[in-house]
């Protein structure tokens, strides 16, 4: 998981802060080329599920493009959207909770 990877409320907008979350997953795949990643996008159980799953994959597919931007796109198999599918914490869970629910994810696939 991003442990520092944010985004503007109910948008796909990367804030400015994060840029060093997306800027170190960038070098650590310049560094090993042949390793190939899914990106996973992920929210609480707040809300509607069908905005949940679009957003959760619009965040995906923001890091995704990113990596696209920097070169590194064809390490990149799928972004893929869950909503709150795999939300641990109830929606009516306080915000300190919930927020360990809302990520993006990366794993390796190789």
């Amino acid at each position: 998981d991003f442990d520092n990877l944010n985004f503007e409320h109910g948008t796909a907008n990367v804030l400015p802060e994060s840029q060093q979350q997306l800027d170190n997953i960038a070098q650590i795949l310049s560094a090993f080329p042949n390793v190939k990643i899914k990106i996973g996008g992920y929210t609480d159980k707040t809300g509607d599920e069908a905005v949940n799953k679009k957003i959760s994959k619009d965040r995906a597919e923001a890091v995704k493009k990113f990596l696209s931007d920097k070169g590194l796109g064809n390490q990149v198999v799928d972004a893929e959207g869950y909503g709150s599918e795999f939300a641990v914490h109830p929606a009516d869970a306080s915000e300190e909770l919930r927020v360990a629910d809302r990520k993006v994810a990366v794993s390796v696939r190789n």
